[in-house]
């Protein structure tokens, strides 16, 4: 019998396995964007005419209106800006006038690049607003891909239907960071955890109450919690049922959407050892993103900043603790809390505010707010460069060739 040939996209597939296998890369992101459309409006523009007579064009649905040297009509739905005779007349040349509808974006993840390595952590950090949860859900494909690729093992999800992302969803968890709006409050404790079980068919209908009782054993749960309803818990234990929600189906990768961020500070310590602990025992790995720098430093092996959806710097933990590169990234640490009354940090105050993601400034984007910036900040952007070590950093300040 002779032996299927195999297809351009099943040799690209299987390359890009193979590649993933040999890197040692569960996840590979690469040149990632995320736009959300936040405006639309109609502007009107003039275009020189060579030909007075030239006749009016319309679009096929009527949305550009033209005329020369008078006013024009706006298409159906909008209102054209009322031009004057005598401004026409200024303009000395004969003109069309034509009536666009322009869109605003919101650049929420404007080009990331990482990988993360199988059974390893890497922590996420960066201000509010700076892109880092809207990245951890569009690498799960919550949110539909602006641009960019993502590959989970050698796999583009990022062109994949949803008949064929469907079968790895278990692959891929989320734990979400409100603890208290991401669950269900009239479902009983057991049908949240075992919902994705059910519907992927993870074990057969008679061990389904036992295999969910295990999971909830693993996350620090007791059996009697399986009939009880989420406003019954406090905080933590809610955090543990959504970990133990995104554990039931046997995930590879799971994304942690600042876990612990609405705990208190012992309760943090639980969750955070809580994963670890998993982590060590199922081999899992982790896209940790987080406000506390602190929690970060425990639980990751690399760290990336995030500032205004692009990365300015990563690097392994110690590298970015011990030697930070990027401005930003010092201006962060300098605000963790040390617990020691006789040790004096010296704090760096950043000024102004975070520029609007959808009008980000031009060159490097945190030269408004850089105390080192330099002319050539405000006009070219700079490499993201491996500066050895694989620690990684986008400034002026470091050689860009």
């Amino acid at each position: 019998m002779s032996e299927r040939v195999q297809t351009a996209e099943e040799q690209t597939a299987n390359a890009q396995n193979a590649s993933a296998t040999e890197n040692g890369n569960i996840l590979e992101v690469r040149d990632l964007k995320k736009y959300f459309l936040i405006k639309k409006e109609w502007k009107l523009k003039k275009v020189p005419l060579p030909d007075a007579g030239e006749a009016a064009e319309l679009g096929p649905q009527g949305e550009i209106a033209e005329a020369v040297g008078e006013e024009t009509v706006a298409p159906s739905g909008g209102a054209a800006p009322a031009e004057t005779a005598e401004n026409a007349k200024k303009d000395g040349a004969k003109f069309k006038r034509k009536i666009e509808l322009e869109k605003t974006f919101v650049k929420a993840v404007d080009g990331v690049s990482f990988d993360v390595p199988y059974g390893k952590t890497l922590g996420v950090v960066g201000e509010s607003g700076c892109g880092k949860s809207t990245m951890g859900r569009t690498i799960l494909r919550l949110h539909d891909v602006t641009a960019g690729k993502v590959f989970f093992e050698g796999r583009d999800i990022t062109a994949m239907k949803n008949a064929e992302l469907r079968k790895i969803r278990p692959e891929m968890q989320i734990v979400f960071q409100d603890p208290y709006s991401s669950l269900p409050p009239r479902l009983p404790v057991g049908e949240i955890i075992g919902e994705a079980v059910k519907i992927h068919k993870i074990v057969p209908n008679s061990q389904y109450r036992d295999y969910v009782i295990d999971v909830m054993r693993k996350c620090g749960l007791q059996d009697f919690y399986f009939d009880r309803y989420p406003h019954e818990f406090s905080g933590g234990q809610r955090q543990r049922i959504c970990i133990a929600r995104a554990l039931a189906v046997n995930p590879k990768f799971v994304v942690c959407d600042e876990p612990v961020s609405a705990l208190d500070v012992s309760i943090q310590a639980q969750i955070v050892n809580l994963l670890k602990e998993l982590q060590r025992d199922l081999k899992l790995t982790y896209l940790f993103i987080s406000h506390d720098l602190s929690v970060v430093e425990h639980i990751s092996d690399r760290v990336g900043v995030m500032y205004l959806g692009n990365f300015v710097e990563m690097g392994d933990k110690k590298d970015i603790f011990s030697n930070p590169m990027h401005p930003y990234t010092r201006a962060l640490l300098s605000a963790v809390p040390v617990p020691d009354p006789h040790y004096k940090v010296k704090r760096i105050i950043l000024q102004g505010d975070i520029p609007s993601p959808a009008n980000p400034p031009k060159g490097c984007k945190f030269h408004t707010r850089c105390p080192h910036c330099m002319e050539v900040c405000k006009t070219v952007a700079p490499k993201y460069k491996d500066y050895g070590n694989g620690h990684l950093c986008a400034c002026h300040l470091y050689s860009q060739e």
